[in-house]
């Protein structure tokens, strides 16, 4: 993979060229440049761990073998969106439903739990 083939300025300059400005970055004035994640952990390109408190993986952390394992074999299978009628996402939802109560068990699934709008604080 391309994550750490390039230094900070060259990707900071290329995201700015090429991303929205609306795609807004944590610490915009010196940006850090995170290359992997394992576990609780983000690793900069200078080797600095970083707990991750904010990245959606508090749950079960970066690069977890249960969640890798089911999302390949998953992927040789179908990698689709919600958009298209498939029985994954109805039998999720069955199981999901079956530790809910009635009241709670209509279901919006989204890619992200993360707030991107500009009253985060993040700019």
């Amino acid at each position: 993979m391309a994550a750490d083939r390039r230094g900070k300025a060259a990707t900071l300059a290329l995201r700015r060229r090429l991303l929205s400005s609306s795609c807004r970055l944590f610490f915009p004035e010196d940006p850090i440049k995170i290359v992997r994640g394992q576990g609780q952990y983000m690793y900069d390109e200078q080797g600095a761990e970083y707990i991750d408190c904010i990245n959606n993986v508090a749950h079960v952390g970066h690069c977890h073998p249960l969640v890798v394992q089911a999302a390949h074999e998953q992927n040789q299978v179908l990698n689709t969106n919600s958009r298209y009628l498939h029985d994954n996402i109805v039998d999720y939802a069955q199981r999901l439903s079956e530790t809910l109560p009635e009241k709670l068990c209509v279901f919006y699934f989204l890619n992200s739990g993360g707030n991107s709008s500009s009253k985060s604080g993040a700019s």
